[in-house]
């Protein structure tokens, strides 16, 4: 199986905060010489594109000097409310956001096809219906905890739709092989509508 690659979207926010902290005094030269491959320091210097890909062990290390200011995996969680921002403005994820609208299941259509944006090599797996859904990310067993917590609130606050539907989503597995992002979406009156996640996701692909 190839190696996962992670998005310039992830990538790049953590590169940027990384290089405004060594530029403030809280981290130094020998903080990123200690983590960092040489490419993830290349991508703290010049930044990535959004659309580029990085390497896992590139991503890995500006996410241990990340979890080391943050304190750990809740100050990881807690800071996907910022990035989740970057990606929305994303063309690409936008697109996923629009037309996740109209469906019943919206926030798992929104997780399985933003998990394909974000990373690269690793596949989702749908499981459920407009009720209660799930996505599975399996080739992603090499992940360190600290960056399934980060993807995983990640793809949640994506998923947290603002149409005024109060979906629970979540996510687990930061200590397995497989993160699962799942949730559950309130039944409508409509009895006659089905969920067409499959449909749409077969149309995006």
């Amino acid at each position: 199986m190839n190696e996962i690659h992670l998005s310039g979207l992830i990538a790049q926010p953590i590169a940027r905060r990384i290089r405004s902290w060594l530029e403030d005094g809280k981290l130094t030269e020998d903080d990123l010489d200690r983590a960092l491959t040489t490419d993830a320091r290349a991508h703290v210097e010049h930044s990535i594109g959004l659309a580029d890909w990085a390497s896992l062990a590139d991503v890995e290390g500006l996410v241990e000097l990340a979890s080391e200011q943050l304190g750990g995996e809740t100050g990881l969680v807690e800071w996907a409310d910022d990035l989740v921002d970057d990606c929305r403005r994303d063309e690409r994820v936008a697109d996923v956001l629009h037309a996740g609208v109209s469906l019943t299941d919206s926030p798992g259509f929104i997780v399985s096809q933003a998990s394909s944006i974000l990373l690269r090599d690793a596949d989702w797996f749908y499981d459920g219906g407009r009720a209660a859904w799930s996505v599975r990310l399996a080739g992603i067993r090499d992940a360190s905890s600290e960056l399934k917590s980060l993807l995983g609130a990640l793809l949640a606050r994506l998923a947290d739709t603002s149409d005024g539907r109060d979906f629970d989503v979540r996510f687990e597995g930061v200590d397995r092989d497989d993160l699962v992002v799942f949730g559950e979406a309130p039944m409508r009156d409509d009895s006659d509508s089905e969920s067409r996640l499959h449909q749409a996701a077969l149309i995006a692909s």
